[in-house]
């Protein structure tokens, strides 16, 4: 079990003494450091991480609201409807009206989207390879449980 501060104590005092010890600091270079490096090479097909998590969430989910792509793409709400505003501008989503629900619009790629997201993948999977490189399937499969199980402590999970 990880040290916590002992209940009823607060304060610098407790701070951690080496940032390398401190997980929030180091998820938050990992994924600022990963973020940099994925949108120098997906501004080669004049897109960044934003335009990529919504064609990934809608390739996985089919058709998304603006707040749920927002959820799972991890952005601001307002920055995911000026993405999907760009997107149908460009044609690589659309919206539509839910057949279950009339009131409810969703976002779905289009076959352009579709064929951007094959196109870029190989990009992907070669950044996502350096990033795991090296790293044996066990300890990678205990780092995404633990990433998982923190994501619930938190609330993160719910969309």
């Amino acid at each position: 079990m990880h040290k916590r501060v002992p209940e009823g104590e607060s304060g610098i005092d407790h701070a951690p003494v080496d940032l390398d010890d401190y997980l929030p600091y180091l998820l938050n270079r990992l994924a600022n450091r990963w973020n940099l490096d994925q949108n120098r090479d997906l501004s080669a097909f004049n897109i960044n991480n934003t335009v990529l998590r919504t064609l990934s969430v809608l390739h996985v989910h089919k058709t998304l609201t603006v707040n749920e792509i927002a959820a799972y793409a991890v952005v601001e709400q307002s920055n995911a409807s000026r993405t999907i505003e760009t997107m149908v501008t460009a044609g690589l989503v659309e919206r539509q009206i839910a057949a279950s629900d009339l009131r409810r619009r969703e976002v779905a790629l289009t076959r352009e989207g579709e064929a951007l997201l094959q196109q870029v993948w190989p990009t992907i999977a070669r950044n996502h390879d350096r990033l795991v490189d090296g790293i044996p399937d066990a300890d990678m499969q205990a780092c995404l449980r633990t990433i998982r199980a923190m994501i619930r402590n938190i609330g993160g999970d719910a969309v």
